[in-house]
C-alpha cells in the first residue's frame, strides 16, 4: 500500500478516536473500509509515535473503545480536540504563502507543537506531505515583510500610517497618510485597503511598494458603512475599476474546464450547440482580467465590451509581431591562428 494512503487513513483514524465517545476497532474498520488487523496496526503506529490515545477496555466487556487521554485534553492551552490540534499544526505550511504574519503567529504554533511528542510531530509532518498548497506569485520579500508588524499594529489600534509609497503608474514615490481598514492576501502578495489622505479616497496599496512605514499618533474610526467584501466584489483579483459586462466565448476543448470552476462570483454560463461555452460576468475591465483571457490564447474570444476586444486584438497582434521577428544569428567565433614555429602569439591587451 502506498505510504500516502496509509498516512491518510491514520489521519482519519485519529479523527474517529477524537470523538467524545471514542471508537471501537471494529467500527473504525467499517468506517474506513479496511480490515480490523489494519486498524490494529495503525493504532500501534500512532501509539509508538506518542499520540495520546489509549484503549478503554472498561467501557465494554468484550471490546475496547479507543479514546484520547484526559490528561492530554487538560494540557491543551485552549479548548481544542486532538484532531483540531493536529489539523492546525498540519496547516502551518499551508499558511506559508502569507509570508511573515509576524512573530505572534510563529509563537502560537510553537506553543501548540509543544503539547505533542517529537515522534508525533514527525508523524504529522509525514501526513502533511500528502496535502499541499501552491501559491501563485512570489512570496513577500524583505524589506516589505519588515513593515508587517507596524501595519498589523495600526490595524488593531486603528492608527494612521505614514507611508512612503512607490507608484508604478507614475514611476514616482509619494508620502501618504493612510488609515488602514483591511489587509488581504492575493496571488502571492499582501495588499492594504485603506483611506488615502492624499487622494481623499479608499485605495489599495501593495505592501512590497511601501518604502517606509511609520505609525502616527493619530487614531481613526473606519466608516460604519464600509464593507471590504463589497469594495472588492467587482475586482477580478485585487484591482478595481468601473464595472462592465464581459462576455467571453470559449472553444469546446476548454469549455468543460471553464465550467467546473468558480472564476468570479458574478459568472454566468450559456452552453452553445457546437460544444462551445459563453461566459458572462460583471467585473472591472482591468489588466488582471485581460491577462487571464489572453492566457487562453485562441481558445477564448471576447464578445464584449468592444473596447476590451479591440485592446486584446492589438495585444495579440503585437505578440505575433514580436514572435515573428527574425533573430540575428549568434556571432560565430573564429578559430585563433596558431603561431608559426618560432613565432610568438600576441596577447590581447
Amino acid at each position: 500500500m502506498p505510504r500516502g494512503d496509509q498516512l491518510t487513513r491514520q489521519w482519519r483514524l485519529l479523527q474517529l478516536i477524537d470523538r467524545p465517545a471514542g471508537i471501537t476497532v471494529a467500527d473504525a474498520a467499517r468506517d474506513l473500509g479496511c480490515a480490523v488487523r489494519t486498524i490494529w496496526r495503525d493504532l500501534r503506529v500512532l501509539q509508538a509515535a506518542g499520540f495520546p490515545i489509549y484503549d478503554d477496555r472498561a467501557s465494554d466487556g468484550r471490546q475496547g473503545v479507543w479514546c484520547v487521554t484526559e490528561s492530554f485534553k487538560a494540557s491543551l492551552p485552549v479548548r481544542l480536540t486532538l484532531a483540531e490540534l493536529a489539523a492546525l499544526l498540519m496547516s502551518r505550511q499551508l499558511l506559508a504563502p502569507l509570508g511573515a504574519l509576524g512573530p505572534a503567529v510563529t509563537s502560537a504554533f510553537d506553543k501548540l507543537a509543544r503539547v505533542l511528542s517529537k515522534d508525533a510531530l514527525d508523524h504529522l509532518e509525514a501526513m502533511r506531505e500528502t496535502v499541499g498548497v501552491r501559491a501563485l506569485g512570489g512570496k513577500l520579500q524583505l524589506p516589505a515583510a519588515e513593515h508587517l508588524p507596524k501595519v498589523q499594529q495600526a490595524l488593531v489600534e486603528r492608527r494612521t500610517l505614514a507611508v512612503r509609497y512607490y507608484s508604478f503608474q507614475r514611476d514616482a514615490e509619494t508620502d501618504r497618510d493612510i488609515d488602514p481598514y483591511h489587509l488581504t492576501y492575493f496571488n502571492g502578495g499582501l495588499y492594504l485597503v485603506g483611506w488615502c489622505h492624499l487622494r481623499k479616497a479608499v485605495r489599495i496599496f501593495a505592501l512590497e511598494r511601501m518604502r517606509r512605514v511609520e505609525l502616527r499618533a493619530r487614531r481613526f474610526e473606519p466608516p460604519r458603512d464600509f464593507d471590504v467584501e463589497k469594495y472588492l466584489a467587482g475586482a477580478w483579483g485585487i484591482l478595481r475599476g468601473d464595472l462592465v459586462t464581459v462576455r467571453v466565448r470559449f472553444a469546446s476543448g476548454v469549455a468543460r474546464y471553464i465550467r467546473e470552476r468558480l472564476w468570479h462570483p458574478s459568472q454566468r454560463f450559456h452552453d452553445l450547440p457546437d460544444g462551445r461555452l459563453e461566459m458572462s460576468l460583471q467585473v472591472a475591465d482591468t489588466a488582471e482580467v485581460r491577462r487571464w483571457i489572453l492566457g487562453w490564447g485562441a481558445q477564448a474570444e471576447v464578445l464584449e465590451p468592444v473596447a476590451m476586444r479591440e485592446a486584446l486584438r492589438e495585444e495579440a497582434l503585437a505578440v505575433a509581431a514580436a514572435l515573428g521577428r527574425s533573430r540575428k544569428p549568434l556571432a560565430s567565433v573564429k578559430p585563433s591562428r596558431r603561431p608559426r614555429a618560432g613565432g610568438v602569439a600576441q596577447r590581447a591587451h
